[in-house]
């Protein structure tokens, strides 16, 4: 009897799991700074350097040269926790959920990030010095 009931929950676990794994993620407006903080972050974690550096404020402080200099970041997935808008202004906080070893995904733990933008023209950009950058010491080119 206890070991019908083991591969039961067993058994739920694994459908939880897969329903979970292939279950599709939000669907974001493109355009808005959610999709623009997801961009970011998918350039960045595929190494398309040139391509995440197109999505940071060009006034701000880091470049391509800035996410060249830093490693490459670890596995995880995003989730995304909440926007705050104010006018041509954005908040949007993710989570980078990494798996932990053991059954069942034990040792599970998150990193909150928190993503500033701006709107410059019809785009949204990330300003400031965003993950995985934190010190951008690249000089700026003489216009």
């Amino acid at each position: 009897m206890l070991a019908v009931a083991v591969g039961v929950l067993l058994l739920v676990a694994v459908v939880a799991a897969v329903l979970s794994a292939t279950r599709p993620g939000p669907q974001l407006t493109e355009g808005s700074p959610e999709a623009a903080v997801r961009d970011y972050v998918a350039a960045v974690v595929e190494g398309d350097r040139e391509a995440a550096a197109a999505r940071l404020d060009p006034e701000g402080p880091c470049t391509e040269e800035d996410l060249r200099l830093v490693g490459e970041p670890s596995d995880g997935r995003i989730v995304l926790r909440d926007v705050e808008l104010d006018g041509a202004e954005a908040t949007v906080r993710v989570d980078v959920v990494h798996d932990g070893e053991g059954p069942f995904g034990a040792g599970e733990w998150r990193d909150e990030l928190r993503f500033d933008l701006r709107r410059d023209g019809e785009h949204w950009v990330v300003t400031g010095e965003p993950w995985p950058m934190y010190g951008c010491q690249a000089p700026r080119p003489a216009p």
